[in-house]
């Protein structure tokens, strides 16, 4: 059985590992078990980065535009609210950008903010200020059960059971068989 040669299959997944090692401080870049280690760990961080870039951007954007609108007289969360009741769809890093570099525009964008805001602490449907309804309150109230007039105790036990037959001392009312009723008997 001849020898079985595999030097070509590590040697180009090694060369594969320190072409990403590359740049790499001391033994890191050239020894293949600590350059394996590395590079592992540097794709965690990588990974890791992407989701905090985004983070990052989101808070510049809203830090720029909070800057922008307090020029104008409004807060950042007033402006964002004016602006989806104005039916305005821009996201925030076009608003930051208008807000730098295009001021004029900016300002324009904010005056039909502030034109679509209903008064402070007002909600937009109701025209009323806001108020906290206290907890132990229910919304909705229980109806009291209409009770049938009873004149004495056996005919108040007879009403109360719903399969028992009326008595003569209580109100008669008329009864109509459903189906069901009508087969058993």
């Amino acid at each position: 059985m001849p020898r079985v040669k595999r030097g070509m299959a590590a040697h180009r997944r090694h060369k594969k590992i320190f072409k990403q090692a590359k740049g790499f401080r001391g033994k890191r870049k050239n020894v293949f078990k600590l350059a394996k280690n590395a590079v592992m760990k540097a794709g965690q961080n990588a990974y890791r980065g992407r989701k905090l870039k985004k983070r990052t951007f989101h808070q510049l954007w809203v830090l720029r535009i909070n800057n922008a609108c307090r020029e104008h007289g409004l807060k950042y969360s007033r402006f964002i609210y004016g602006l989806e009741l104005a039916g305005i769809e821009i996201n925030r890093k076009m608003l930051s950008e208008l807000a730098i570099s295009e001021p004029d525009v900016f300002k324009e964008i904010v005056e039909k903010a502030k034109a679509a805001l209903p008064p402070e602490g007002q909600a937009p449907d109701i025209g009323k200020p806001k108020k906290a309804e206290p907890k132990a309150e229910k919304k909705t109230a229980k109806k009291p059960k209409a009770e049938k007039p009873v004149e004495d105790s056996e005919s108040a036990e007879s009403a109360s059971d719903d399969t028992a037959e009326p008595s003569d001392d209580a109100v008669e009312t008329e009864h109509t068989p459903s189906p069901e009723e009508e087969t058993k008997e």
